[in-house]
């Protein structure tokens, strides 16, 4: 296409198609990184969410609000394809009705510029993607080690029911004992002794 010299008003219908179609390659190649991202169990930077690990459900919580900001990212690349899309079909009929047969030989020779952009563009998706699963993966591989909540420093042996109770914590409650408790205990065992023959109930 260096070749073939254009004045302003045709050069115009051919830079916009130029342009629209370097617009949906791009938006091409960002679905693919994003889907890929999803693929691979990764998390790219716009989506690495914050959330307080205080429990494990935060911790799951923060998992799937990054994965719904991924699909969400897709589904809104995907509109934007599609607007795309139709612009560019309006502009390759305009196009063609201006050059007419000679708008293949254009066409293909925008083609082949861009895809060679794009190429390297891929490449580099590429390398971004393993850079991404190899700084996650040695997170994910990380373990950490538990310690136990309690620690007898003492002489006194605990059994294993009153370390289970203290390991509950300090914001542990006992069970609230209701105050009628006695008079209930009373009548419960006044019935139970009506129920036992006349000779064994003194």
């Amino acid at each position: 296409m260096s070749n073939i010299k254009f004045i302003a008003c045709q050069a115009k219908c051919v830079n916009q198609y130029k342009n629209i179609r370097i617009k949906v390659l791009k938006c091409c190649a960002n679905i693919y990184f994003n889907r890929q991202c999803l693929a691979r169990g990764i998390v790219p930077k716009y989506a690495d969410l914050k959330v307080p690990c205080t429990s494990p459900a935060s911790i799951t919580t923060q998992k799937k609000m990054q994965t719904t900001r991924i699909k969400d990212e897709i589904k809104h690349l995907y509109r934007k394809k599609d607007i795309l899309i139709k612009s560019i079909y309006k502009m390759h009929l305009q196009a063609a009705n201006e050059w007419g047969n000679n708008w293949h030989i254009i066409r293909d020779s925008i083609h082949n510029a861009i895809n060679q952009t794009f190429e390297n563009k891929h490449k580099v998706l590429e390398n971004k993607l393993n850079r991404l699963t190899n700084t996650q993966k040695q997170k994910i591989n990380h373990t950490t080690t538990f310690y136990p909540r309690v620690v007898n420093k003492t002489d006194i042996n605990i059994t294993k029911d009153e370390l289970d109770l203290l390991s509950k914590g300090l914001k542990y409650n006992l069970q609230h004992k209701n105050k009628f408790r006695l008079r209930n205990l009373a009548c419960e065992a006044e019935s139970a002794i009506t129920m036992l023959p006349p000779n064994e109930q003194d």
